[in-house]
């Protein structure tokens, strides 16, 4: 497992693991987590496993022309919750960010667990099986908040894909906050006190 991290304190209070996008690497989202300069906080910045044909690397590889497969993408998220469990944090104090294909994976990912994270912000992202979407879901994953963002001049992922995911999430039972911003296919840096309230609860 590739995957950097730093913390903003000795004694963090909250575990931020940050998913880059499509042919991102390790680096990818380290600029994000300075910008949104959270304070008690630790972030880890894991490297997608599949190594992709331009560049980069992805959380899923396709096995036919229509199913995506992310399975080592799930174990990697397993084996990071559990070692951060292993540090003292409980589950709440876990938070999944993902921009667009990173965003796709934090979705996949909080539907299939039988526990409940702080929260998951999916940014520039959509739900890649909408039509079997609703099986699988684990019921005290519903627990776990979910806050969406997407950029109304996004012309790699369009703004209503976001609006799809939440018509979904909420009628499956999640607790879902969507904001769009007057932006393109990026993280808004203008919305970073919004996901800051998001994370420590103010």
């Amino acid at each position: 497992m590739v995957c950097k991290s730093f913390s903003t304190s000795n004694v963090p209070k909250n575990v931020i693991i940050a998913m880059h996008g499509w042919t991102g690497d390790v680096n990818s989202m380290a600029p994000i987590a300075n910008t949104i300069d959270l304070n008690d906080t630790t972030w880890l910045l894991p490297q997608g496993p599949y190594k992709t044909k331009i560049k980069g690397f992805s959380w899923y590889i396709e096995k036919t022309n229509s199913e995506w497969d992310c399975t080592l993408s799930i174990d990697l998220l397993n084996s990071l919750i559990s070692k951060i469990e292993g540090d003292g944090f409980k589950k709440k104090s876990i938070f999944l960010l993902g921009f667009s294909q990173g965003a796709c994976l934090a979705i996949d990912y909080m539907k299939r667990q039988s526990f409940a994270l702080g929260g998951i912000i999916p940014v520039a992202g959509f739900i890649r099986d909408k039509k079997n979407f609703t099986t699988n879901i684990s019921q005290k994953s519903l627990r776990t908040p979910v806050l969406l963002i997407h950029g109304k001049k996004d012309m790699v992922v369009e703004p209503k894909q976001s609006y799809i995911a939440e018509e979904l999430l909420s009628g499956c039972g999640y607790d879902v906050d969507l904001h769009l911003f007057a932006g393109k296919h990026k993280f808004p840096m203008n919305l970073k006190n919004v996901v800051k309230n998001f994370i420590t609860g103010d």
